[in-house]
Parts: structure tokens; sequence; C-alpha cells
């Protein structure tokens, strides 16, 4: 049987931050790399010389000369769409991160294009690939739930400065931190209350730095279940030794769980209350999003998240932002 080390990977868009993430699946897994590119060949070269595989500058000339079977696509927001349509054109299976456009009307013609062509395309809403969310989900029914608030603090827009200045400019990232941290929360939002779709009641944006973008957010979420959704995200927190603050409260017909701080507390009625430490950072779970989504490849499943979710997630954003104004 096909095993996932011998599909042959390429990387699009290596200088994206999340990448090194994605390479941390193969301490689990000998993955065949054959090609990386960047247009910045410093960024590309590294990987490179460190998987012995081709590196490129021209992603068209990757594709047209390796021919590989599946890429991790990586790319400023605004040029996502172009990207996907390339490799649903030579019928690639691919993965891009979020939020693959700068509007809905970009997910939409994705999703059109890769349901004709049959092409597999998963999304890391990584939170779906954690332990941790699968067991809530199968503890608490979908239509228990109440009410879920989401706060999650990132540091400063500056960081973006060297690295990706094009996601300090809203025509090329489509906004600011709502468009780059919210859609996790919307996703997990409607993944655990089974809705399907959602009416963004209110939104404010804060525009507290020299950059055309949002740096503070809130938004409140009336969702297809009955459920209300608080989000609020920001690029805000002064980094030290922790990155980030993220905390959650989720009220139910008969509890309230909340995380933070790195401990999960469940309280029930009648019930003790249970505390469990845990990590709250989320960067962990993209090898296993990567390894989980080489494996429903070749298995030809459906990945946990793919193009209609991405879509029921960017139309939500949209009103956000819509909301916002």
């Amino acid at each position: 049987m096909r095993t996932i080390e011998l599909i042959r990977i390429a990387f699009i868009g290596v200088s994206h931050w999340h990448v090194p993430l994605y390479f941390w699946a193969l301490k689990e897994a000998s993955l065949n790399i054959v090609a990386v590119s960047d247009p910045d060949i410093k960024k590309a070269q590294p990987y490179a010389e460190k998987y012995s595989c081709a590196c490129y500058t021209d992603e068209d000339k990757l594709l047209e000369e390796v021919k590989p079977e599946f890429v991790f696509a990586f790319a400023p927001h605004d040029q996502m769409p172009q990207l996907a349509q390339k490799l649903i054109k030579r019928k690639i299976a691919f993965t891009m991160e979020k939020p693959m456009g700068i509007c809905s009307e970009d997910v939409t013609k994705i999703e059109k294009a890769a349901a004709e062509a049959g092409v597999f395309c998963a999304v890391p809403f990584v939170w779906r690939y954690s332990d941790f969310i699968q067991d809530f989900k199968k503890k608490v029914k979908a239509e228990d739930i109440i009410h879920l608030a989401f706060k999650f603090i990132a540091g400063p827009p500056s960081r973006y400065v060297h690295t990706s200045p094009w996601m300090l400019e809203t025509k090329r990232a489509g906004g600011g931190c709502m468009t780059n941290l919210g859609v996790h929360f919307i996703d997990m939002a409607m993944f655990l209350t089974d809705s399907t779709d959602a009416e963004v009641v209110a939104s404010s944006y804060h525009y507290a730095s020299e950059y055309d973008i949002e740096t503070y957010a809130t938004s409140l979420v009336k969702l297809s279940s009955g459920a209300t959704l608080l989000l609020e995200t920001g690029y805000a927190f002064p980094m030290d030794s922790e990155q980030r603050d993220n905390r959650w409260n989720i009220v139910t017909k008969d509890g309230y769980y909340t995380l933070g701080n790195n401990c999960f507390e469940e309280r029930v009625y009648g019930q003790d209350t249970v505390k469990t430490e845990m990590s709250t950072d989320s960067d962990v779970y993209y090898s296993k999003f990567v390894l989980e989504t080489l494996r429903q490849y070749l298995a030809q499943e459906r990945p946990r998240a793919g193009l209609p979710e991405m879509l029921v997630t960017r139309k939500v954003l949209d009103q956000m932002n819509q909301h916002s104004k």
C-alpha cells in the first residue's frame, strides 16, 4: 500500500511565517520534498539545501519542470486565487493558508473550480486537529452551546515589516487582525455548533498604528444554531517569553467552560470542577495537519476542513468587515 512518504511534495512561497511549522512534520515522517520556491531566493535556498531538493524563484517553472503531486501553497492574500487556479488547472492536490483571497467571491471561484476538476484541497484550520477540540465536540452537544467568546491577541503589527510587509496593506491582505487571526475562531465556532451560516450583529475595528489595517477588532455574531459568538482579536500583545493572549469562554445549557493561562476548566452543574493543564498554543497542530492531510489525500477522504468550510468562514468575515465601517 502506498504511504505518504512516497508523495512528491513541493512548497511554494516558503517565506511565509507558517512554513517552519509545517516542516515540523518531518520530525515524524520522512516526507519526499522535491522542490521549494519563493520570489526571494535567499528565503528558498536554505530549505533547498536542508532537504536536498530543487530551488526556484518562479513557481510556474517549478510546476512545469518538477511536476509535484502535492503542493503546500503560500502567497500574499491577493495572489492566492491565482496560485490556487494554477494548481487546480494542473490537477495538483494542495493545501493553502487562509483566507485564500481578499473576499468571499475569490473563495467561491476557487471552490467551484476545484469541485469541477475533482482536486483535493485542505485548509489549515488547525484547531480541528486538536484532540482537545475533538473531545469537547464529542462531550458537548452542538445544540447545548449557548454562547462562545474567544479572545486572541497576538504581537504588534511591526513584526511583519521585514518578513511580510504586504500583511500591513489592506488592498493586499484584505484586512488586519480579524482576517489573520479571527478566521480560526469563526471556523471553530461553526464547527462546535454545527452551524452552516451566521449573521454578524455588530463589529468595531480600531486602527491604532501607521498601517491601514485594523489592529484591534471585536465582533458579535448570531450563528445558525442559535448560539452567539463574541470574537476579539488584536495586534497588541507586548511579546516576551509569551507570544500571545488566548482565552476562551463557552457557555452551555448546563455548564461553563474556560481556557486561559494554559489551563482548561470545566464547570458543570452538580459536578466537581475539573481543571486540566494544557497548552493554548496552536502552533503545535500544524505538523499534525500536514500528516493527517496527506493521509486523507491518499485515502481519498475529505479533509477535516476544505474549501466549503473556508467559504462559510470567509462570508462571515466579509460581514464583519462591512459592519465595522
